[in-house]
């Protein structure tokens, strides 16, 4: 299981416990947010570089389509997943895209049964979804004895940004640390909780646990 945090990660976690448990109990936790290397910084602890998966996903699809192994993508509207796998598959004809299919399926019902026994069918090596946090990485989390493939990523909002429906900031801002300020600016509605509450409420988290130790 290969999950990532960033402040909102963080945020969640201090309210939901069973969040933080899985996040805690993942294989693979990296860092996706620059909030999260100075809040490090800040507590003394070295992280390593900021990976978010729309910098690095293209490098693991040369690597799968060079070593032959199969991908199955999960998550978003049916319009967005599509588009998502057609621009992979353009972009690495000799992929080996397993399937996919939206992240909006019942979760409690036989149709949770069908997209399991689907992923399952198709030999798909590598899982990656994109159903938006927490609920990715609980879904994950709690049919990871039923899923066959050898490695789930929780990609978040991968799909929708490849697929360019949602637009990136620049590379001069998402590599300095101001992506939150371009999604703010964009985004106001779907991102303002999470800059202008989240955001301060993280560092206040950091410098509690810097001068007390709680």
């Amino acid at each position: 299981m290969v999950n990532y945090v960033n402040v909102h990660a963080y945020h969640l976690s201090f309210k939901d416990q069973a969040f933080r448990n899985i996040l805690n109990r993942s294989d693979i936790v990296f860092c996706d947010g620059f909030g999260v290397k100075l809040g490090a910084k800040m507590l003394g602890l070295r992280l390593g570089e900021r990976m978010t998966p729309p910098d690095w996903i293209d490098e693991l699809f040369a690597m799968c389509e060079n070593e032959k192994v199969s991908i199955y993508f999960l998550g978003d509207e049916d319009y967005v997943v599509k588009r998502f796998t057609e621009m992979v598959g353009e972009k690495f004809p000799n992929l080996r895209i397993a399937g996919y299919n939206n992240g909006f399926f019942s979760k409690s019902s036989d149709e949770n049964n069908r997209v399991i026994n689907d992923i399952n069918a198709s030999g798909a090596e590598i899982l990656i979804t994109g159903m938006g946090m927490p609920l990715q990485e609980k879904w994950a989390f709690e049919h990871r004895e039923q899923l066959r493939p050898k490695v789930v990523i929780g990609a978040g909002a991968l799909f929708r940004w490849y697929a360019k429906i949602e637009k990136r900031g620049p590379r001069i801002v998402t590599d300095n640390g101001f992506e939150w300020l371009w999604r703010l600016f964009v985004q106001p509605k779907k991102v303002w909780k999470r800059y202008i509450i989240e955001l301060p409420y993280f560092f206040m988290v950091v410098l509690k646990y810097k001068f007390t130790g709680k």
